[in-house]
C-alpha cells in the first residue's frame, strides 16, 4: 500500500472548525465568543504597545486602556472618548468600532436566531412534559375530539387534570382544532406534542409511564383498505412495544387501544396480563346495529346514553363494610335506591351479567351497578322496598318472521348479517343491496347460508343513488333498513351520502301511506347530523365517531369495562331490551295504571330480567325528553304507565 500524503494544514484546521461548529448551536456561541474575547485582547495589546511609543494624555492609567477599547468595540458611538487622544490611539479605537460591528452584531443576530429557533420548537411542540397522572393519547385522528369530551366529563371532579396528546401532526393545528370544536374544558387541560408515536424519546417527553392511562388512536379507519389496515396495526403493536420498554416491563399504565384485526388484537392482550385492552370499531358497532335492528325504537338512546359519562354509566362498587351478611343478586337489586345492580364481577375476575337471582354475592365480589354517578352509589343492608310483585300477566309471545335489509355492503355489513342470523327466527330473510356485486360478498353470504338453512340470505346489486331503482327494491315491505356509511373521503362526504339516501327511502315511504313504517336504523359518523336524522323520522339511529370515542374513554378510565361491553353485545347470554309494559303488569282493560319504579324492577326480576328504566311513548319523539327513555329512577318514583309503553331491561331474549 503506498504511503499516505498528510492533507494540507489549512484543510485540516477548517475540517476541524466544520466538525466543531456542527455540534449545533452551543459550539456556535463558544466560537464567536471565543472570537470576540481574542479580538478584543488584541485590540487591547495593540492600544497599550502604542501607548508605549506614543503616549496618550487623556488616559488616567495603564487600566483605563482595556475600558477604553471595550467602550469602542461594544458601543460605536462611544469611541469619542479618544476625540482628544493622538493618532495611534484614534486608530485603536476606529478598529475596535470595526471588531464590534462584525463580532458583536453577528453574536446579536446568532442569540436572536436561537431564540426563535426555540420559539419555532416549542409552537412545534417538541418540548418536555411534566405532569402526572395524566391520560395520554397518542395520535390524532377523527375520534379525537369526542375522547377528549368524553375525558373532560370524566374529569369534572378533578380540579386540575390533564390530557397530553402526542401526533405527528403539526402542534398549531391540533390547537386549532380542539379550540375550534371545544369551548368549555372545564378543570382540565389539553397539552399537544408532536412527535412519533412509537419513538420511545418522545414517549419519554409525554411521561408516558407517568400516565393514569393510555389511549392510542388507530391511524387508518375501517374502510380503508386491507393494506392500509394492517400497517395501522402494525404501527397501533409498535407503539404498545415501545410504552413497555419505557415503562419497564409490566408496569405500564393501562392501554386501551383500537386494531381492527381479530389476531393482532388477541396478540396485543396477549402481550402483557391483562393491562391492555383492544377495541374493534367494526365488531361493536356491528353487535350493536343488529340488536338496533330487532328491538322497539329508542334503544340507540339508551345505548348512548351507558357508554358516555354525560348520563348514566355502570360502576364496579363493593362497600367498605361488606354485604353485611348473606345476600343473593335477587336481593341486591332492592339494597339501591336511586342505582340497580346489573351483574356480578367475582373474585376470580369473572364478569357475569344478569346472574341468576339466587347467586349468591360474597364479600370479595363486587357488584356492577348501573347509576348515574358513583356519587349516588348508597347501599342499604335493609331493602328499600317491600315487594307488592308477586305474579305476571300471561304473556302469549308468537315468533314473526323478519326481513331486514342493508343497505351499502361495508365492512361492519358482514358481521351485522352474521349476527342478525344468530337473533331472528327461522323463515326470516336478510337481504343486502349493494352499487357493486363481487365475488367474495356472494361466497360470503353462500357459507352464511349453509350455516344457516332456515334463513333467506341475498345480495342484489342496486343503485341505491337512484330513486326508480330504489323504489324496485320496495322498502315499505321490510321491517327493518339498515343504512350502512360508506367509506369516503372525509366525515361529512360520508354523512350527506347517507343523508341523501335517508331522504329518498323517507319519501317512498311516505307515498305508500303506510300506518306503520319500518324499522330505520342510520349509521352516522357525525354526531352534529343527529338532528338532521331525527327530522327524517328516525328514532333509532348510530354515531359511529362517538360510540367508539365513549367507550374507548371510559374502558381508559375503567379497563373492566370492555369485558362488561364484550358481554353485553354478544348473542349469547343478556342483552338490552325495550318490552311492552303489558309483559309485566295486568292491565285488565284499563287505558293506564300508576305504580312506583320500585314494583318494575320486582316484576322484571320475576322474568328473569333487570330493570334499567322505562320508556314512556307519549315522549318518544320528543328529543328534549330523551325520546321517552328513564334510566334508573328512584325506586319510590310514580308512573303512570299504558300498554304503549316499555321496560328496558336486560334479558336473554326478546320474548
Amino acid at each position: 500500500m503506498s504511503e499516505q500524503k498528510p492533507y494540507p494544514l489549512n484543510q485540516r484546521i477548517r475540517y476541524r472548525i466544520d466538525n466543531f461548529m456542527s455540534r449545533g448551536s452551543a459550539s456556535i456561541f463558544l466560537a464567536l465568543l471565543l472570537l470576540f474575547t481574542l479580538g478584543f485582547l488584541i485590540m487591547v495589546i495593540f492600544r497599550a504597545i502604542a501607548n508605549i511609543f506614543l503616549p496618550d494624555e487623556t488616559l488616567s492609567g495603564w487600566l483605563e486602556i482595556p475600558w477604553r477599547v471595550y467602550v469602542a468595540v461594544m458601543e460605536g458611538s462611544a469611541a469619542e472618548t479618544d476625540g482628544d487622544s493622538n493618532w495611534a490611539a484614534k486608530m485603536t479605537s476606529i478598529l475596535g468600532v470595526l471588531v464590534g460591528l462584525v463580532l458583536f452584531s453577528s453574536m446579536v443576530a446568532f442569540i436572536t436566531s436561537v431564540f426563535e429557533a426555540k420559539l419555532a420548537e416549542l409552537r412545534r411542540g417538541r418540548s418536555l412534559v411534566l405532569e402526572n397522572d395524566h391520560t395520554l393519547i397518542l395520535g390524532f385522528g377523527d375520534r379525537i375530539i369526542e375522547i377528549i369530551k368524553e375525558l373532560i366529563e370524566a374529569n369534572e371532579s378533578e380540579p386540575d387534570a390533564a390530557i397530553v396528546i402526542l401526533a405527528e401532526n403539526d402542534k398549531e393545528e391540533m390547537d386549532n382544532i380542539i379550540r375550534d370544536n371545544i369551548i368549555d374544558f372545564s378543570t382540565t387541560r389539553v397539552i399537544t406534542r408532536y412527535g412519533v408515536t412509537t419513538n420511545i424519546n418522545n414517549l419519554k417527553k409525554v411521561q408516558a409511564e407517568r400516565a393514569k392511562s393510555i389511549i392510542i388512536m388507530n391511524s387508518a379507519a375501517s374502510w380503508r383498505s386491507e393494506q392500509e389496515l394492517k400497517l395501522a396495526d402494525a404501527l397501533v403493536l409498535k407503539s404498545i412495544m415501545s410504552i413497555i420498554a419505557v415503562c419497564d416491563g409490566d408496569k405500564h399504565p393501562p392501554i386501551v387501544c383500537e386494531i381492527h384485526s381479530d389476531r393482532d388484537r388477541e396478540l396485543a392482550e396477549n402481550i402483557t396480563a391483562g393491562t391492555v385492552k383492544a377495541l374493534n370499531e367494526v365488531s361493536v358497532l356491528s353487535r350493536m346495529i343488529a340488536q338496533l335492528a330487532l328491538s322497539r325504537n329508542g334503544l340507540s338512546v339508551v345505548y348512548s346514553d351507558m357508554v358516555g359519562f354525560d348520563g348514566n354509566e355502570f360502576y364496579f362498587y363493593q362497600p367498605d363494610e361488606g354485604w353485611g351478611g348473606p345476600l343473593t343478586f335477587g336481593e341486591s337489586i332492592n339494597r339501591f335506591k336511586s342505582s340497580t345492580p346489573m351483574g356480578i364481577h367475582n373474585a376470580d375476575g369473572k364478569i357475569v351479567l344478569n346472574p341468576s337471582a339466587q347467586t349468591e354475592v360474597t364479600d370479595d365480589d363486587e357488584l356492577i351497578v348501573f347509576a348515574e354517578d358513583d356519587s349516588t352509589i348508597f347501599y342499604f343492608h335493609d331493602p328499600v322496598q317491600r315487594p307488592k310483585v308477586s305474579t305476571l300477566p300471561e304473556v302469549k309471545t308468537s315468533v314473526r318472521t323478519q326481513r331486514v335489509a342493508l343497505l351499502n355492503w361495508t365492512p361492519k355489513a358482514s358481521l351485522i348479517a352474521e349476527k342478525l342470523c344468530t337473533y331472528v327466527p327461522p323463515g326470516s330473510e336478510i337481504i343486502a343491496y349493494n352499487p357493486e356485486k363481487t365475488k367474495e360478498m356472494k361466497s360470503f353470504l353462500s357459507k352464511l347460508q349453509n350455516s344457516y338453512p332456515n334463513l333467506t340470505l341475498d345480495i342484489k346489486q342496486a343503485d341505491l343513488n337512484d330513486l326508480n331503482e330504489l323504489n324496485k327494491l320496495e322498502p315499505q315491505n321490510f321491517d327493518s333498513l339498515l343504512i350502512l356509511s360508506p367509506g369516503g373521503t372525509t366525515i361529512e362526504e360520508m354523512d350527506a351520502y347517507v343523508i341523501s339516501l335517508l331522504i329518498r327511502i323517507r319519501q317512498i315511504l311516505r307515498l305508500s301511506k303506510l300506518d306503520k313504517w319500518p324499522k330505520l336504523i342510520t349509521e352516522v359518523m357525525d354526531s352534529e347530523n343527529i338532528d338532521i336524522i331525527l327530522n327524517s323520522g328516525v328514532e333509532d339511529f348510530m354515531v359511529s365517531n362517538q360510540f367508539v370515542s365513549q367507550i374507548m374513554a371510559q374502558v381508559s378510565e375503567e379497563p373492566l369495562a370492555l369485558d362488561v361491553y364484550d358481554d353485553l353485545f354478544r348473542a349469547e347470554g343478556s342483552e338490552l331490551y325495550i318490552k311492552p309494559a303489558d309483559y309485566y303488569f295486568s292491565f285488565d282493560n284499563q287505558e293506564s295504571i300508576t305504580l312506583a319504579y320500585g314494583e318494575c324492577t320486582e316484576a322484571a326480576l320475576l322474568r328473569k330480567e333487570i330493570c334499567l328504566g322505562l320508556q314512556l311513548h307519549e315522549h318518544q319523539s320528543d328529543k328534549d325528553k330523551s325520546f321517552g327513555v328513564v334510566l334508573i329512577p328512584d325506586k319510590g318514583e310514580k308512573f303512570t304507565l299504558t300498554p304503549k309503553d316499555g321496560l328496558i331491561t336486560l334479558a336473554e331474549d326478546e320474548s
